[in-house]
């Protein structure tokens, strides 16, 4: 699989887990803000390892010499 895809599949990923952070939210707030904060680490953390993913191919993409 060539970076291009591996970014868009990895870009792709950040959108679901982005949802999936969206929906706990709207299941647990305003009600339940400490369940809520609990339950939104994990994706939190996975987040934060698809960003920088993103950010190491976005670079190894633009050092790459371009082809045509």
């Amino acid at each position: 699989m060539n970076k291009e895809a591996i970014l868009d599949q990895t870009v792709e990923q950040l959108g679901r887990i982005n949802e999936a952070l969206a929906a706990l939210r709207s299941e647990c707030l305003p009600g339940q803000p400490r369940k809520f904060a609990i339950l939104a680490e994990g994706p939190l953390e996975e987040i934060r390892r698809l960003q920088a993913e993103i950010e190491q191919l976005t670079a190894e993409m633009a050092a790459a010499p371009a082809t045509t």
